[in-house]
């Protein structure tokens, strides 16, 4: 199986970032939260018991039903049926007219007159003479009176038992209670009731707050957000982004170069010399950084065609001047960052041309030393180095190379995973060496380079070695 494309690398990585954000930061919504406490709400037995019972509900079990039955039972009753018609009737209002009439007071007058001992003994008097005397016109005046149609139905009237009836309920509280309940029953608020209770089920339910409340749990539920962040949840490759915490990391979107993080020449040099040297058969000089340059957020060493003039390393002699044809550069955290264990990667392009270019890592001492990834004469390595360079034969590698080619075309991530039993080397997140010998159990810090040891044509050249970014980092404690 091939290396997989860098773009798809980090496309899926930079997905599974977003999405973790995403992820995140929908755990903590206003959304997810009233879903939730919907669904306690909602899927709970006493909201099912609250739903039948809403939708089973009937006009009969209501106070409404009990107050429209006693109306009703009142309403028909016939001591209160008497007193409505009563109280409409002709009969009470020519009743009335007469209670206050002069004919009805003058009977009353005369009757009280000739059932009296005055007019007996008046008559008793008068003997033969009675006719003409006052007493005898007071008691043809009363006769006439007490035959009178509107007198006679008076005093009928006034005997009747539909007017007991009426007077006894005039007033009590049989009467006021079905005010009362009249006033109730035909109220905007018992209709509505009534009207609410003749609809079917379905209906009845819709126009509840747990109908409400059943309806916004639902729409939530069909939210694709929520249905993701559900998939998620079983689901997902976020542990991934948790076996590592970055200690270190660089995506030169500054523009400059970070001298906080970044030196541009070997550590003893700025160490011992405060100047920058080369080694023994470079053929490149190292400058104090004018090599290096950033633009459009990418690092770019630049090996060039120049005159130079500088120190190099002689095992026997020391440091000494040497004039050098070609110049380059490197940067390293050996002054700001080293790590023992972890995993360090950066995006690289290395050039096809016919110089050595690589991403390295090292300590104080000269061994143990690790190509993540170093292109020359047409090759990739990467492997490591370790021993004591003092005795003979006492160095040790394990190092694999490969054609160089498609490297050279495009950026590619290179990264090593280090546990203090192993290296694992990738490329692009595939494997392409473990090592269990030669563990570095120190710290080290990190080097990118290019420079020129073997010939190389002038028209190779200016090479450039583009670096996108840099990631260290630890696995968490």
């Amino acid at each position: 199986m091939g290396i997989p494309a860098t773009a798809k690398i980090e496309s899926e990585e930079a997905a599974l970032v977003k999405g973790h954000k995403e992820f995140k930061a929908y755990k903590k919504s206003d959304e997810l939260a009233r879903f939730e406490e919907l669904d306690k709400i909602v899927n709970i037995s006493e909201f099912t018991g609250k739903v039948k019972a809403i939708k089973s509900q009937k006009f009969k079990d209501t106070e409404e039903y009990k107050k429209e039955r006693e109306y009703l039972s009142l309403k028909k009753s016939k001591d209160i049926k008497t007193y409505f018609k009563v109280k409409e009737s002709r009969e009470l209002e020519e009743y009335k007219q007469t209670d206050k009439s002069d004919d009805l007071k003058k009977y009353e007058e005369l009757a009280q007159y000739v059932n009296s001992g005055e007019f007996t003994s008046a008559r008793q008097s008068a003997g033969k003479k009675y006719k003409g005397t006052d007493a005898h016109q007071k008691e043809q005046e009363y006769r006439s009176l007490k035959k009178s149609a509107t007198i006679k139905k008076y005093f009928k009237f006034k005997s009747s038992a539909k007017l007991k009836t009426y007077q006894e309920v005039k007033g009590s509280e049989r009467l006021s209670r079905l005010k009362e309940l009249e006033e109730a029953t035909n109220s905007e608020e018992f209709k509505k009731v009534k009207e609410y209770m003749a609809l079917k089920s379905k209906a009845k339910y819709e126009q509840s707050k747990e109908f409400e409340l059943e309806k916004e749990y639902l729409e939530l539920k069909k939210s694709e957000k929520l249905i993701w962040y559900q998939k998620l949840e079983k689901k997902n490759d976020f542990d991934k982004l948790k076996e590592w915490e970055i200690t270190f990391e660089d995506d030169f979107k500054e523009g400059s170069l970070d001298t906080g993080k970044w030196m541009t020449n070997y550590y003893w040099g700025e160490k011992l010399l405060k100047d920058t040297y080369a080694l023994p058969g470079d053929k490149h000089f190292y400058t104090k950084g004018r090599n290096i340059e950033i633009s459009d957020s990418v690092l770019k060493i630049v090996t060039k065609k120049e005159q130079a003039s500088g120190k190099v390393w002689d095992p026997v002699l020391g440091f000494k001047n040497r004039e050098f044809d070609y110049t380059s550069g490197l940067i390293s955290t050996g002054k700001s960052f080293r790590q023992q264990y972890g995993r360090v990667r950066a995006k690289i392009r290395m050039s096809g041309a016919p110089v050595r270019q690589a991403m390295w890592m090292a300590s104080d001492k000269i061994l143990p030393h690790v190509d993540v990834a170093k292109v020359e004469k047409g090759k990739i390595f990467y492997g490591n180095f370790w021993g004591n360079i003092a005795e003979k034969g006492g160095v040790h590698k394990k190092v694999v190379k490969k054609g160089a080619g498609k490297f050279t075309s495009d950026f590619f991530i290179y990264s090593i995973e280090w546990s203090p039993e192993k290296i694992v080397w990738k490329i692009n997140e595939k494997v392409v060496l473990t090592q269990t010998k030669g563990i570095p159990q120190d710290p080290l810090y990190l080097v990118f380079s290019s420079g020129v040891s073997n010939g190389i044509g002038d028209h190779q050249l200016p090479a450039t070695m583009e670096v996108d970014w840099v990631r260290i980092y630890k696995k968490p404690e």
